[in-house]
């Protein structure tokens, strides 16, 4: 086998400036890489103590006893989980390789961060155990019922209520939509610009506001996740790893996708070893119809009383 050809068959170690452009553009294409606590993770996992209540004093008198009263704490361990996929591309590639690097670069970057992303906020597909995700978090109706209206302002009003600490928002495409089309109560944009150069496309109620896709969930209609990110923690064992071969590839049930060589297909595969920690009382889902609990309690009465209606109906024909 020539040695050019051999090149391509076995692993592959991408050159030092392709390999950052391949991590910048995770982080940049992730929500949450980009906006929650990023700490250092052993391939071992690591586990964080949390002081989850402070001792209560009290008022004694003089020579009175002394009341007793500890802090409570609670633990969590962040895990790496592995993300990984494989493509197979046709053998004109490996004779081009610069062509395979800048592919890699354009695509495989974003697939991997929506992965971690839509496990992270909204459970899709995560791991069972030590991966936290914010699926379970309160949720607000930000529904933007009458464009230029103050809906949707209330709708952020409450999320603040929610979590007072909240620091910033990540909405999704529909959610900045939602935004820009509805006022606050003395008529004014509630999605305004930011003097600041943090990557954020505007403050909405004083806070920073960050764009991505990723924050938007067909399954609960949410559009947007509000909350406190330094009380989310994600960590990442070394970096991306991307490995090119020619060996057959077979489906997760076996069924044999590619033979590699005698096809003349190479595949690439490319993994990322992550873990994700959070408090999900500190974040606020924000969806684009009634299903908070207020807006469901509404739902189910006016459901009520339709059926009540169309049965009295039903009844009088």
């Amino acid at each position: 086998m020539a040695k050019d050809i051999y090149r391509g068959s076995s692993n592959v170690v991408l050159p030092a400036p392709v390999s950052q452009e391949i991590w910048q553009n995770i982080q940049d294409a992730s929500v949450v890489m980009g906006r929650a606590r990023r700490v250092e993770l052993p391939g071992s996992g690591v586990t964080f103590q949390e002081i989850v209540g402070d001792p209560t004093p009290a008022f004694v008198g003089e020579t009175d006893r002394k009341p007793v009263s500890n802090p409570t704490f609670q633990k969590k361990t962040l895990v790496p989980h592995k993300i990984a996929v494989v493509s197979t591309y046709s053998d004109e590639f490996r004779r081009d390789l610069p062509a395979l690097f800048n592919a890699l670069v354009g695509r495989l970057p974003g697939a991997l961060a929506k992965t971690f992303d839509l496990a992270a906020l909204h459970g899709v597909n995560a791991p069972v155990s030590n991966f936290d995700t914010l699926a379970g978090s309160d949720t607000v109706s930000v529904a933007n019922t009458t464009a230029g209206s103050v809906d949707a302002y209330a709708g952020f009003l409450a999320a603040l209520g929610k979590v007072p600490e909240l620091n910033g928002w990540a909405l999704s495409p529909q959610g900045e939509v939602i935004a820009l089309s509805n006022r606050d109560t003395s008529g004014g944009p509630i999605l305004v610009g930011s003097a600041a150069d943090s990557g954020a496309i505007g403050r909405i109620v004083g806070r920073d506001v960050f764009r991505s896709g990723n924050a938007a969930y067909a399954g609960d209609g949410t559009v947007g996740i509000g909350g406190d990110w330094s009380k989310a923690v994600w960590g990442m064992v070394e970096g991306v790893s991307i490995d090119i071969s020619d060996n057959p590839v077979y489906a997760s049930n076996g069924t044999l996708v590619s033979a590699g060589w005698q096809d003349n297909m190479i595949s690439v595969r490319a993994e990322i070893h992550v873990g994700f920690i959070a408090d999900d009382s500190a974040f606020v889902r924000l969806v684009d119809a009634g299903t908070d609990e207020s807006s469901s309690s509404s739902s189910s009465s006016s459901s009520s009383s339709s059926s009540s209606s169309s049965s009295s109906s039903s009844s009088g024909a």
